[in-house]
């Protein structure tokens, strides 16, 4: 991990980050990168408080529980 790599549950709402890692078995990668949770790939942070993340990516938005949430690693885009 590097070191300017965070878990996405640190970021606060309206944050930027791009995906750099996801640090998870198999299956929760796989399906991760099937909803296009993918490296480099440019989110935006809607929801983060108690309970599941909501994140947009692109045009759509996922709900991503904080267990999975924990796992995603990316790098805080200021703009």
């Amino acid at each position: 991990m590097e070191q300017n790599e965070i878990s996405i549950v640190f970021l606060k709402p309206g944050s930027y980050a791009m995906v750099k890692d996801i640090k998870a078995g198999i299956g929760l990668r796989r399906r991760l990168e099937e909803l296009g949770l993918v490296r480099n790939q440019i989110l935006k942070i809607i929801k983060n408080d108690c309970g599941p993340l909501i994140i947009m990516l692109g045009e759509s938005r996922l709900v991503i529980g904080r267990g999975a949430a924990f796992r995603i690693f990316v790098e805080e885009i200021k703009k």
